[in-house]
């Protein structure tokens, strides 16, 4: 991905500019009480959900990697209940997700703070749930160069709740299995054991 480059910020002004007209082309009242402030309101929303998008992952990376403490433990890590939003890439909606993130140290092992923050930069952002698992398994294992990671996150999809089949019942789960959590079915079926009894 090269190295770290800023990438430019983006203009909220200009952002609540175009929130306003799409607001009032809907027939939004813009003068009234509740509205006022609105467009600028939802452009630092969309500013700040989709913030993932702007950073470079080789920068996060070499960060993690300084971070990270060696370890002699080959047991068992699992991180549930990570709870972030992304925006859905086909209608701009958002996609409530709780994401478990699940690896077996080799020689060095992420504290518990960072594997929430690398859950964040790739969830906020614009999603698919099945990339985003990709990307999250994918970091992990570049980082710290584990014996085996697996990404598992359930998402309720606001696109399929609030409009279309308005289905607010279903939840998506993806499973991303790499290294022993996808050679060995013995691995793999301790991790589903274990999320198993909550």
């Amino acid at each position: 991905m090269g190295e770290f480059t800023e990438m430019r910020t983006p203009d909220v002004n200009k952002i609540a500019e175009h929130y306003a007209a799409i607001l009032q082309e809907i027939g939004a009242d813009l003068n009234a009480e509740g509205l006022r402030e609105t467009p600028m309101r939802a452009a630092k929303a969309i500013v700040e959900m989709t913030e993932g998008s702007r950073m470079e992952t080789d920068h996060l990376r070499k960060l993690f990697k300084a971070e990270c403490m060696k370890a002699v433990c080959h047991d068992m890590v699992i991180v549930e209940g990570i709870s972030e939003v992304g925006l859905c890439e086909h209608h701009l909606l958002p996609i409530l997700m709780s994401i478990t993130i699940a690896y077996v140290p080799d020689k060095m092992i992420l504290g518990l703070s960072k594997l929430s923050r690398i859950a964040g930069y790739f969830a906020r952002r614009w999603q698919n749930q099945e990339r985003t698992a990709h990307l999250i398994a994918e970091f992990i294992e570049q980082t710290v160069e584990p014996l085996g990671v697996a990404v598992l996150i359930e998402g309720k999809h606001l696109c399929a709740m609030g409009r279309g089949v308005r289905d607010t019942q279903s939840v998506m789960k993806v499973n991303v299995m790499h290294g022993v959590f996808q050679t060995r079915p013995d691995v793999r079926q301790e991790l589903l054991l274990r999320l198993s009894h909550k």
